[in-house]
């Protein structure tokens, strides 16, 4: 069961490709090495410790590499650092993670403030219980990284993924006892080349779904949004598990006041619908997936009336859901109907 998900920063959560590559080649160009390097040479720049990269990249000598980071921490902090790009579906995906409960943390090779930096710059700072990276005065490695994480996040090691897109990522891994995803958008690992005991993704939500399997799909996550009213008490608006998505009972407050929209028991219902489609869509999901509805009434007379807004609400549905309709003695705030329903994810 995974409770808690380490990140890798380069080439897992960001594309920083420009701005490193960049970086780096103004680097060696500044110290005088007159030479060009391919894609692949580039590409060996990202995944060891800075000091590292130099010489597994460049070759460059020992003499030059204290000058080498000199430059390149400048550079990298002047313009390197803001040519980096969210990958596809990160932000979407660390969302899902956090929704469910799963505590988020990021283990990279990065100089520590620098990773914090750019998770802010990128609007994601705020998603991560804890963030660990390299420092300017210890020999740190990957693994020594993870486990700072560890002990800030209380979580076990065999309910711990670590997930990143090089060989370092996963020595780390190894190293600090966690389990292991890799990602081949990135920088090290491309598709066919992968080790198979370890399982790979090619997108956020191929890695969404990694995560789901191993935790056996039994992922609850808890449906939220402004465009419906707010869950006020012990329950939430809806929540999606075992792809279905069960909605809680919404009565006809306009979301925009806060207050019951005044009129018949058919004009409440209007409002009532559109809370329910403001949740679904929320959960990904929409009206024609309902499964099944329960309608409660504070008068049985009120039926024929609601029953038309409720035809109107579902006339695009290629299988009506199976129903129940109920009076009851009192519903919330006195309203006179309330719907609750069940769908496909």
């Amino acid at each position: 069961m995974i409770e808690a998900v380490l990140f890798d920063f380069d080439g897992t959560i960001a594309d920083s490709s420009e701005g490193i590559f960049h970086t780096a080649l103004y680097t060696v160009r500044k110290l005088g090495v007159d030479k060009e390097y391919s894609a692949e040479d580039l590409r060996r720049f990202v995944g060891p410790p800075l000091r590292q990269c130099f010489v597994v990249a460049f070759n460059l000598d020992e003499s030059l590499l204290d000058d080498a980071l000199v430059i390149y921490r400048e550079e990298y902090n002047k313009r390197g650092k803001y040519m980096m790009k969210l990958y596809p579906g990160i932000k979407e995906m660390l969302e899902a993670l956090k929704a469910i409960g799963i505590k988020l943390g990021v283990a990279s090779f990065k100089y520590e403030g620098l990773v914090k930096e750019c998770l802010d710059y990128l609007g994601i700072l705020n998603l991560f219980d804890s963030i660990h990276g390299s420092s300017l005065t210890e020999n740190l490695t990957k693994g020594d990284i993870i486990n700072m994480v560890l002990s800030d996040l209380g979580a076990e090691r065999k309910n711990v993924l670590m997930v990143g897109d090089t060989e370092a990522d996963l020595n780390g891994a190894i190293a600090a006892g966690t389990g292991f995803a890799g990602v081949t958008y990135g920088f090290g690992f491309r598709p066919g080349e992968v080790r198979k005991e370890y399982p790979f993704a090619s997108s956020a939500e191929e890695l969404f779904d990694i995560i789901r399997k191993i935790n056996g799909g039994n992922m609850i996550e808890k449906i939220e949004t402004k465009a419906a009213p707010a869950a006020i008490g012990p329950y939430s608006q809806a929540v999606k598990a075992n792809g279905m998505v069960f909605a809680s009972g919404q009565i006809p407050i306009d979301p925009a006041t806060g207050a019951v929209v005044e009129g018949t028991a058919a004009d409440q219902a209007k409002q009532v619908f559109k809370n329910v489609k403001a949740v679904l869509e929320a959960a990904g999901t929409d009206i024609t997936k309902v499964v099944k509805a329960t309608v409660f009434l504070a008068d049985m007379a009120d039926f024929g009336s609601v029953n038309e807004v409720y035809s109107e609400a579902f006339k695009d549905a290629p299988v009506l859901p199976a129903r129940s309709a109920v009076a009851v003695k009192t519903l919330p705030k006195n309203v006179q109907v309330e719907v609750e329903v069940i769908a496909l994810a």
